[in-house]
């Protein structure tokens, strides 16, 4: 049969012929196939095009009256449609967080460790707290909570504390957290050559580790804040110090993916991801992108332009943007030299803290930083005590030559920015034993005040230290060696499209991130 296949046949020859036979005839059922299948979309395609042709030429073929009836009858029909489709999907779901998307952040400063060890700018702090993780962190009302410890005792002395780590915890690159990890980062710390921020918090400090899930902090006298050291970030001693800053290893939620570097060395921005196997609670974003800028001016036009999500350290006022501010434990204060003649007595220092006017005039040199902030603080007390009676003469000085004179207490006043952190603890500026040699700038002495912050030290009850800590204060305002001014407002602006966030706040800068985990940028639809 020339041109058609009998299949019955070839069944038949098949059996008769063997497997030559059977080759050819397999490739001439293929030929067939595909002949038909070619057919069959050929075909599909006159019918569709038909179709087409005849739903264009319809209008010619209508009349006026029928093409208005046309039109009713569809948008009655889209109109229904849109309704069947709003009473089963719309009106039987609702919109939740989903898992994905990118949050791009820009933050205002320098990188220059990615190591919590040698941290020491907030910018440094903001991307360490998503890539390291303490033993400890602080919630948002300032409570110290577990992170990476499951729990802790105090010692009846109050000289030993004894951190008991959770099951299962592993660093980002699969390695088991231990107990060791703890120790080698509190020795690190410990150690002067690499000049950490957390030195003098830890200096004195002894660190037992009887078992791999167990750490015990020996202290050599009580101190109640102690706890608060221990959120620093955890380091892995499996992996070469110097080389962690180029490629991080925590245990945090976010994991570093890549970071990129300008000519002249600086990171300009970072990239994390999220970590699959974080061992608290679950966040939704699933990458992070932080966007370095300089400064200011550069981070709005940044903001204002370009792709970023957020820009933490300014407000922006706009339509398409939200700010959100929280007052932080940074405080701009002007700290008088009780040794120098015109605030021996304390009359002038009440007399300026009150706003009476002096007549006389009074004059008097302000030691202040030459950094624009501090400047433009310095400025606006300027004008705003000239109106008073006070001529104030400003002092600019370096970093250095700043440090050198108020450790020889050369200064009248000096315009000092107190970071008191999560506790408010006063006793390195305030108590008598640090008149000579430590931090007590102002030379104040009062024994009910070295009474007070020695009894706020030695207790462990955060309730109890912060009762001691304002009758302290009581004293303090009585006697005015100082004038607090407004405490530093820390602002986050965050573009539409940012979801799940009700509030900012924090105490320090780097906290502004400590809500990530309730934040989202994608969305499904799902049934109640």
């Amino acid at each position: 049969m020339t041109g058609n296949f009998d299949f019955w046949n070839f069944k038949k020859s098949e059996k008769m012929s063997g497997r030559k036979k059977s080759s050819g005839s397999f490739f001439q059922i293929a030929s067939i196939y595909f002949r038909s299948v070619k057919s069959f979309f050929f075909a599909s395609w006159l019918i569709i095009k038909s179709f087409f042709v005849s739903v264009f030429r319809l209008p010619r073929l209508l009349n006026k009256f029928d093409k208005f009836i046309l039109l009713v009858l569809s948008t009655t029909l889209i109109v229904l449609l849109g309704f069947y489709f709003k009473l089963n999907y719309f009106d039987k779901t609702k919109i939740v967080a989903s898992d994905g998307g990118t949050f791009q952040e820009i933050l205002i400063g320098e990188a220059q460790y990615l190591n919590p060890v040698l941290a020491k700018t907030d910018v440094d702090k903001t991307i360490n707290r998503l890539i390291y993780s303490g033993l400890t962190k602080v919630d948002k009302s300032g409570q110290v909570i577990a992170d990476l410890a499951e729990n802790w005792e105090v010692s009846a002395d109050s000289k030993s504390y004894t951190f008991h780590l959770k099951e299962n915890l592993f660093w980002h690159d699969g390695v088991p957290f231990l107990s060791t990890d703890v120790a080698y980062t509190i020795e690190s710390i410990k150690d002067q050559n690499l000049k950490s921020s957390y030195y003098s918090s830890w200096k004195d400090i002894e660190v037992e580790t009887p078992d791999e899930k167990t750490v015990i902090f020996k202290l050599s006298n009580p101190y109640g804040p102690f706890v608060y050291n221990t959120t620093v970030g955890i380091i892995p001693t499996h992996v070469d110090f110097q080389a962690l800053s180029s490629m991080p290893i925590g245990t945090g939620p976010y994991k570093f993916s890549n970071a990129k570097s300008g000519k002249n060395q600086k990171i300009y921005q970072v990239m994390l991801e999220k970590n699959p196997s974080y061992f608290a609670e679950k966040y939704y974003i699933e990458k992070i992108l932080f966007q370095i800028d300089p400064d200011e001016k550069q981070a709005k036009k940044g903001f204002s332009s370009g792709s970023s999500n957020a820009v933490a350290g300014i407000k922006v006022d706009d339509n398409e943007s939200k700010s959100y501010s929280y007052p932080t434990s940074r405080q701009f204060a002007i700290i008088f030299n009780t040794r120098n003649e015109k605030f021996k007595d304390a009359v002038n220092r009440k007399k300026i803290k009150s706003g009476e006017k002096f007549e006389p005039p009074l004059e008097f040199s302000l030691l202040v930083l030459d950094k624009t902030l501090s400047v433009s603080v310095a400025e606006s007390l300027i004008s705003e005590y000239r109106e008073k009676g006070i001529k104030i003469n400003l002092q600019k000085q370096s970093a250095v030559n700043y440090q050198t004179l108020l450790e020889k207490r050369d200064f009248q006043a000096v315009l000092y920015g107190f970071d008191f952190g999560y506790d408010r603890d006063p006793y390195p500026f305030w108590h008598s034993s640090q008149i000579a040699s430590g931090e007590n700038y102002a030379g104040f002495a009062d024994k009910n005040a070295d009474i007070l912050l020695e009894d706020a030290r030695m207790s462990a009850d955060f309730t109890l230290r912060n009762q001691k800590y304002d009758q302290f204060m009581t004293i303090l305002n009585d006697q005015v060696p100082v004038i607090f001014l407004s405490a530093e407002t820390f602002s986050v602006s965050v573009k539409e499209g940012v979801n799940g966030i009700s509030e900012i706040k924090g105490f320090e800068p780097w906290d502004h991130l400590n809500q990530l985990s309730e934040w989202y940028v994608k969305t499904k639809r799902v049934k109640p």
